[in-house]
């Protein structure tokens, strides 16, 4: 693939220390022979660990690292949402610390965007997902389905965005597994061009995922609700539906 000109990627950290060093040096070496300039902004979600730490040191020898501190820990989608919003190069994407993305794969993902403003990879695979997780998951591709007219086959892996669309788009939820699902909604809405294509999966070989506990379930479903009803509402209201660009 050529040199693409620039990208943001965006990781928000959450006591991480174990994995966060080597994400950032992993993600140095994807990116450096990939782009002629990028950065990678960490968003530290107030950890109680070495994670802001670690990321602070590495700083000082990657100019191409910024590091975010959070003033309290705010959760993975408000961290993420912060990061996506101080992203400065035209291509924007996110990934976790434990890198379930493999950013060689921008190769595959880059070329879409000559004819789409986001591109949303979907997982080929859930390696390494407990039956719970594999449960909850499904569980929200069902509901995102039925509440909204944008049926994606994953809202919550990652994605590639035009920085414009983020300027544009005015994403209200916080929750960890709807912040990206609604960004995605409202662009469909405001008729950006959204493409798909599948990506290998990477699960977690250290650290704790916490996306699956109930408490970020329930924030979810709430968020989802709101959405739901509030952008009935506008339709109701002014009668416009999806705008074409």
């Amino acid at each position: 693939m050529p040199v693409a000109k620039e990208v943001s990627v965006v990781f928000p950290a959450y006591n991480e220390a174990v994995s966060v060093r080597a994400a950032i040096e992993r993600s140095i070496t994807a990116l450096r022979p990939r782009f002629e300039r990028f950065e990678i902004i960490v968003v530290d979600d107030c950890s109680t660990d070495d994670t802001g730490k670690i990321a602070d040191e590495m700083a000082g020898q990657y100019p191409e690292l910024i590091v975010v501190h959070q003033p309290r820990n705010m959760g993975a989608g408000e961290a993420g949402w912060r990061g996506l919003r101080m992203a400065r190069f035209e291509y924007v994407t996110h990934n976790a610390i434990d890198c379930p993305f493999d950013l060689a794969d921008l190769d595959k993902m880059m070329p879409l965007m000559e004819s789409a403003d986001i591109v949303v990879a979907v997982r080929s695979e859930r390696a390494g997902y407990t039956a719970y997780r594999k449960l909850t998951s499904a569980i929200n591709l069902a509901l995102l389905h039925v509440l909204f007219p944008l049926r994606l086959r994953d809202y919550n892996f990652t994605q590639l965005y035009r920085k414009s669309v983020l300027e544009e788009v005015k994403t209200e939820a916080r929750s960890t597994a709807f912040v990206t699902p609604e960004t995605l909604i409202r662009a469909y809405d405001m008729g950006y061009r959204i493409g798909e294509i599948e990506i290998t999966y990477h699960p977690r070989l250290a650290g704790v995922a916490t996306s699956g506990k109930p408490k970020v379930i329930l924030h979810t479903i709430k968020d989802m609700l709101r959405f739901w009803w509030r952008r009935r509402r506008r339709l109701r209201m002014d009668g416009s539906g999806r705008r074409s660009r």
